[in-house]
């Protein structure tokens, strides 16, 4: 169990941009795979649970988004050069 903990300690701004990633491409597969598909267009109660499931991931995105701001302000910086 340390080990685990001991890695999530060193986490640096790589792997708040690859969650970011990750969580698009999460979403973007729902939309793809499961929404615009021909079963869950035509029962809407269907559509309407991963929907809502693509919005918790678009919503996740913006927190990880925000805590990479707020804990890499250097990498902010950088980018302004």
């Amino acid at each position: 169990m340390k080990k685990k903990n001991k890695k999530i300690s060193k986490l640096d701004s790589g792997y708040y941009h690859e969650a970011l990633d990750r969580a698009y491409i999460a979403a973007d597969q729902l939309e793809n795979l499961l929404i615009e598909h021909p079963v869950f267009k035509k029962h809407k109660k269907l559509k309407k649970r991963v929907k809502k499931a693509q919005q918790l991931i678009l919503e996740s995105y913006q927190i990880v988004g925000g805590l990479e701001y707020k804990l890499f302000p250097d990498k902010k910086k950088s980018k302004k050069k």
